[in-house]
């Protein structure tokens, strides 16, 4: 049964631009049909309950949508905050409303959360060459600053002009504003639940949580020190494996926290290893420690291990 989003507007122009937006950054597979004319909303009844159905405020009060079962009107209307939003006698229907004069991304957002209470909307991996598997790169320096975010970031919007790419940050004490902020309603907590929980329809959660800078894509870092500290290298290899199984991204990039539980299974995680060049004596003695321990570790291979300057970062 194929999955059916409906676009109703009698704005030609906008029904086109969101059509053109939800096809390049929604890899739901969507058969999507956008739709002037109301008539043709009855063709659509018997199709199937993985129909989700977009309309304008306007087309929503004066149609009868009996047969739709999940259907998000967009809002033209300011709404005072006694005023509640009407069903219109249809009851049984999951109806939701969002505002049609806001960024696409936030419309995309409620599509988002509206899929993942439909059954029948189920996204699985869509890797299928085997032979290929999304590459991980880690950053660690044993004495922590903010020199190694800055330079993950850099090597993170750099392989983004290449290859699909998305940055991961471990650190508890993250606090760069744009990684960790308050404001996100979810972030990599979140993000490790829905692996461990909902593996079916993980690539929808990652979708909705996933945010987007100057190029580059992230995952939020979390506002809890604790429940941070608590994730265990077995369940970041779980989110590794559920990201790779997406098919979204050719390229991981592993902001490595000390104060990470398991940080050499963590490590281990990694296809390559970048670590920044210490100039400052007390750093360079931390430096040696690490890399001594390092080798005694028989699971890693040092020829993954890249030291670089803290000028420039890695180059590509």
């Amino acid at each position: 049964m194929s999955n059916i989003l409906i676009i109703c507007d009698n704005d030609k122009n906008y029904c086109k631009k969101l059509d053109s937006y939800i096809r390049a950054n929604l890899s739901i597979p969507f058969e999507i049909y956008g739709i002037t004319e109301v008539e043709r909303l009855q063709s659509f009844k018997e199709k199937g309950k993985n129909i989700l159905l977009l309309i304008s405020q306007a087309i929503f009060e004066s149609t009868n949508l009996l047969g739709f079962e999940h259907i998000l009107v967009l809002r033209e209307k300011e709404r005072s905050l006694e005023e509640e939003e009407a069903d219109y006698g249809n009851k049984e229907a999951d109806i939701r409303y969002t505002d049609k004069y806001q960024k696409s991304e936030r419309i995309t957002d409620n599509i988002l959360s509206m899929c993942l209470d439909i059954p029948g909307i189920v996204v699985k991996g869509k890797r299928t060459d085997k032979g290929k598997r999304m590459k991980v790169t880690g950053f660690y320096t044993p004495t922590r600053n903010s020199d190694q975010t800055k330079g993950a970031i850099a090597y993170t919007k750099n392989l983004s002009s290449k290859e699909r790419t998305l940055y991961l940050n471990t650190d508890p004490l993250c606090i760069h504003k744009i990684i960790r902020n308050e404001t996100y309603e979810e972030n990599i907590i979140d993000l490790m639940y829905f692996a461990e929980c909902s593996e079916e329809k993980f690539g929808i959660y990652l979708k909705r949580i996933v945010k987007h800078d100057d190029g580059m894509s992230f995952v939020p870092a979390s506002n809890s020190i604790c429940q941070s500290r608590m994730i265990t290298a077995k369940e970041y290899g779980r989110l590794i494996e559920q990201i790779d199984a997406t098919g979204d991204y050719d390229n991981l990039v592993i902001d490595i926290s000390e104060g990470v539980c398991d940080l050499f299974e963590i490590i281990n995680l990694c296809d390559d290893l970048f670590m920044l060049l210490e100039d400052d004596y007390d750093a360079h003695l931390r430096t040696e420690l690490f890399l001594n321990e390092l080798k005694r570790d028989d699971n890693f291979d040092m020829n993954k291990l890249h030291r670089v300057s803290r000028i420039g970062g890695p180059e590509l």
